[in-house]
């Protein structure tokens, strides 16, 4: 860009992210009405931070640190958990800005430019987890916020700036600290980048762009070691095995080969292998269609690990495509490679107007049909309907099957002796989770003491007030985290996860258990030591 469309550009990039300001300040809280358990889940990591734990070394998960960490800070400067929520998405914004100026400037035009900004600061601002699901929620945001670092790297590695080698560190930098930054937020993405990063800067004769690149990368993965100790890194990395072993929920939706060839994604497989077809056959082109070739199994993971599954690298793909950097060497094949990013853009449209407009639903959508979920935080707030009642799912008698919750999957059906309800909440989470912490508060042998419960979650010290379990998970993966530290056990009658419930006490001998407490929502033991 020149000097004058450098200043429009940049003039247009403070006043969206001033708009967005805005929209956050007018709602002054989260306001959402969809999934409900990752929204508990990230307040759980949140709160777990905020009373001084750390991630993976105090508690276990398999998402990284700075997914909720910035939430964290903001909530211990005294902001409210809901509008932390809302502002640290723009600080994330607000960090990626000065990224974006630098790529935007160096590679494209003006309206590419407009394009590419929109496009990446759409994903960390948005209140929908993706697809075209218009209920808004904060659900797997750290899917969002990772896509949008991710997308700075499309660029930089595919083709190099117009300044040459003057721009070395800039690119260095565009691409060394989002790529750290992916590690600590969700380590798969910079597993999946890293080989078409690393290839097709040494294919592109960059090799000093990949060395201060490191040199970056490193520099912030080392500072956090001095922070938390090598230790960490061995925790995390036991977390993310622990999720790759269990037998809950080692990846959220279809198989990869579906991710590359099922109905609803082979347009944009085939549209991504034509793309390298194109750059190859292109003079000065042939090796960014190599490194496209390299990213695309990346991209391909990426999504097939992502709850929804969206596609979201056609976006920034499409758009780089369009704006095409570089001097014009093939007319005739760039006009039908231009196309084809259009046609990418028209594949992934519809997913990118839900999350690029849900920020404006957010803030005009009424107040009125919200209820509060946790004690102490009026600024996070569920819709109304969704604390109305809860509904379950449970086997009839005579039901050719008893293990209807699981799918025919094998099911415990008693435990110490007694039988355990094939029975799953379906929907009413929140309501439940408020009907079984109150019963909690009045159990006379917890006294305040959060127990090991018996389910995917347990975010019930929130609703309480009380300590967390100390090495506990909010949300089961694998194991028994934290049981080592509690008094007792809680089994509910009804669970969010009756496999789970199966996978827990199939690890715990009832011998060292001792039933101090039962009602009809759950058997409490006190555990032998």
């Amino acid at each position: 860009m020149n000097r004058t469309d450098t200043g429009r550009f940049l003039a247009l990039l403070i006043g969206y992210l001033g708009v967005q300001a805005l929209l956050i300040g007018l709602r002054g809280g989260v306001y959402f009405g969809y999934h409900e358990a990752d929204m508990i889940h990230l307040a759980s990591l949140t709160m777990l931070e905020v009373e001084g734990q750390v991630a993976h070394l105090d508690f276990s998960t398999p998402i990284g640190e700075w997914s909720f960490s910035p939430i964290s800070y903001l909530v211990r400067a005294g902001m409210g958990l809901g509008q932390a929520m809302l502002w640290s998405q723009w600080a994330v914004a607000l960090l990626i800005a000065p990224a974006l100026a630098w790529i935007c400037w160096s590679r494209f035009t003006f309206w590419p430019s407009v394009a590419v900004a929109l496009v990446v600061l759409s994903l960390p601002l948005a209140l929908v987890y993706g697809t075209t699901e218009i209920f808004l929620s904060l659900s797997m945001h750290y899917n969002r916020w990772a896509w949008a670092l991710a997308f700075l790297t499309v660029p930089v590695v595919l083709f190099p700036p117009v300044q040459g080698r003057a721009g070395d560190w800039a690119d260095a930098a565009v691409l060394g600290l989002p790529m750290a930054m992916l590690v600590m937020i969700k380590l798969t993405y910079a597993v999946a980048l890293a080989p078409a990063c690393i290839l097709g800067l040494l294919l592109s004769g960059r090799a000093r762009v990949l060395l201060r690149a490191l040199i970056l990368a490193l520099a912030v993965l080392a500072g956090i070691t001095l922070v938390h100790g090598p230790g960490y890194w061995v925790a995390y990395v036991e977390d993310l095995f622990g999720v790759m072993e269990s037998e809950v929920r080692s990846h959220p939706g279809p198989s990869f080969a579906r991710i590359l060839l099922s109905p609803a994604y082979t347009l944009g497989t085939l549209a991504g292998l034509a793309a390298v077809f194109l750059l190859r056959a292109i003079p000065g082109r042939g090796t960014s269609g190599l490194t496209l070739l390299i990213f695309l199994p990346g991209f391909a993971y990426i999504a097939y690990q992502n709850y929804g599954n969206d596609p979201l690298w056609l976006a920034m793909l499409g758009i780089t495509l369009l704006g095409l950097p570089g001097p014009e060497a093939d007319p005739d094949r760039e006009r039908i490679l231009r196309s084809l990013g259009a046609a990418m853009l028209v594949l992934i449209g519809p997913v990118m107007l839900n999350l690029g407009y849900s920020p404006i639903r957010h803030a005009l959508q009424p107040e009125a049909p919200y209820e509060q979920v946790l004690p102490g935080h009026p600024d996070f707030q569920v819709l109304s309907r969704r604390m109305a009642g809860t509904s379950v799912a449970r086997a009839w008698e005579g039901s050719p099957t008893q293990s209807v919750t699981t799918q025919n999957l094998t099911l415990l059906e008693e435990f110490d002796g007694k039988p355990l309800p094939d029975c799953a909440l379906e929907t009413g989470l929140l309501p439940y989770f408020q009907v079984m912490s109150a019963r909690m508060a009045q159990s006379e042998a917890l006294a305040g003491r959060m127990p090991f419960v018996a389910d995917s979650f347990s975010p019930h010290w929130m609703f309480l007030g009380w300590a967390p379990l100390p090495g506990g998970t909010p949300w089961y993966y694998s194991g028994l985290p934290g049981y080592e530290n509690a008094q007792h056990l809680l089994v509910p009658h009804c669970v969010t996860n009756t496999k789970v419930r199966t996978i827990v006490l199939g690890q715990v001998d009832p011998e060292t258990l001792n039933l101090v407490e039962e009602n009809e929502l759950y058997r409490l033991y006190e555990i032998k030591r």
